[in-house]
């Protein structure tokens, strides 16, 4: 093989470990961040005309001329997916673009934020037909709100929420606590609509529904909430406990276990009967 091959090869072999480089720490970048780089780079394509004129000025002004001749060389390319953005770019683009931003554009990406790397948490509480739905609902709240309050938001989330307030700390914290409200707001909503609904199936028709339950999940939060046709206004924490003293839930699985064996064994004695 000529030396020119072998130079043209190597050189091939270097661009393509390059390329696989850069798509790899865009993979890293977009991770780090919770894949909120999406969102930056969809706002990025849909400019046009003077406001993305001004943005690639701003660019070239912070990363040079270079890097700006090379976005608008290849943000065509970028749009259409022929060619991957490397995490550089990204990155950059991250840290140029946000505080730009519109202010509906900056809580949509703020709450994907927030979705990604708040706290998780699951709750159960057993109930009668006839508790008082607010009180569970101001306990979940509750409980929402400790989960949230001791949670230490990590110090690179923490500094998105810096940028995207432009650095003003008051309004950071604002941030953080629209979507703390939000999370509990909605867990209160979905309580206070679907628990009362189950609460009446249980009293009306409590000799075939002796308990139902209501999964409430909220982000990354999920909150159960069981009617217990045998509590009457009680209002328990943790998921239903069998009693011996009150008996089997009407139409619960132990309830249903003993029809199906009566079932059994009557079908047996026919059968023995028949035969003799």
């Amino acid at each position: 093989m000529s030396r020119y091959r072998k130079r043209r090869y190597s050189g091939y072999d270097s661009g393509h470990e390059a390329a696989r480089r850069h798509i790899r720490e865009a993979q890293e970048f977009s991770k780090e961040i919770g894949g909120t780089d999406k969102d930056v780079k969809d706002y990025f394509f849909k400019l046009g005309g003077r406001e993305l004129e001004f943005i690639l000025v701003q660019y070239g002004s912070k990363y040079g001329r270079d890097a700006e001749e090379y976005a608008r060389k290849t943000m065509s390319n970028w749009k259409r997916g022929s060619t991957k953005m490397s995490g550089l770019v990204a990155k950059r683009l991250f840290d140029l673009l946000p505080p730009r931003m519109p202010l509906s554009k900056k809580y949509e990406l703020a709450e994907n934020i927030w979705k990604h790397f708040g706290p998780n948490s699951r709750h159960s509480y057993t109930i009668g037909p006839n508790a008082d739905v607010s009180t569970i609902s101001e306990g979940v709240s509750e409980k929402l709100d400790e989960v949230v309050t001791i949670y230490s938001v990590p110090e690179n989330v923490r500094n998105r929420f810096n940028w995207l307030a432009s650095g003003d700390v008051q309004r950071s914290e604002k941030l953080l606590n629209h979507f703390r409200q939000a999370e509990k707001s909605l867990a209160v909503e979905k309580i206070n609509l679907e628990v009362p609904v189950l609460q009446r199936q249980v009293r009306e028709h409590s000799d075939v529904t002796g308990r139902a339950r209501s999964i409430i999940l909220i982000h990354k939060h999920e909150v159960s909430v069981w009617v217990d046709g045998r509590l009457d206004t009680e209002i328990r924490e943790g998921a239903p406990i069998e009693d011996q003293r009150r008996g089997p839930y009407p139409g619960s699985d132990s309830g249903s276990g003993l029809i199906w064996i009566a079932v059994v064994i009557g079908v047996i004695l026919f059968f023995v009967f028949a035969a003799g």
